[in-house]
This record gives structure tokens, sequence and C-alpha cells, in this order.
């Protein structure tokens, strides 16, 4: 015969697993949100300015052949343009490596309770 007691313990254990589950699903949506932030904002911004960067300098290069000149690399412009498409490349390795990890991230171990 079922007791009070073996009722009330059996609920325990029935909102301790939904009070886990819910913790481990709050995890995983707060992962997956920063995942997606750091891939759908900071990634495409940093693509956009690149490419943009790219723009400019094949712009530049277009003229200089047009004009009959030849592209100069020590055009402190062009230069600065170079080494900002190499720092961003290195921020968006950052990025990936930042987005590994959280996907390594596990929810936090739940108590056991004897």
């Amino acid at each position: 015969m079922v007791t009070i007691d073996d009722l009330k313990k059996k609920a325990e254990e029935g909102l301790k697993t939904l009070k886990e589950t819910a913790q481990d699903i709050a995890f995983n949506v707060e992962k997956q949100a920063k995942i997606g932030k750091k891939k759908y904002v900071d990634i495409t911004k940093i693509q956009r300015n690149i490419q943009k960067l790219y723009t400019e300098i094949g712009e530049y290069v277009y003229e200089e052949f047009s004009s009959g000149e030849t592209p100069k690399i020590e055009d402190p412009s062009l230069k600065e343009k170079v080494s900002s498409i190499s720092r961003m490349k290195l921020k968006l390795r950052d990025i990936e490596e930042e987005i590994e990890e959280i996907q390594k991230t596990q929810p936090p171990k739940h108590d056991e309770e004897p």
C-alpha cells in the first residue's frame, strides 16, 4: 500500500528532476544565444568591414592602373588597410575559438542527495 510519505518522496523527486531539467534547458538556451550573437553579429560585422577594405583596395589598384601608374605597396593608406584586414582576421579567429569554448561548456552538475 502506498503511504503519504511514499507519495511525498516521489513528488519531491519529480520536482527535483523537473527543476534540474529546467536548469539544463536554460543553460543550453543561454549558450546558444551567446554562440548566435558571436556568429551572426560579431563575425558578420567584421566580415563586412573586411569586405569593405577589400573593395577600397581594389578601387585603389584599379585607379592606379587606369591612370597608367603601378600600385605602390608603400602607400600609407594601402598599408593601413592591409594591416586592418590582418587584425580583423586575427579577431575572427579569436571569436571562433571563443565559440568553440562555449560549445564545450556543460551545464553545472546537479548535487546528488541521498
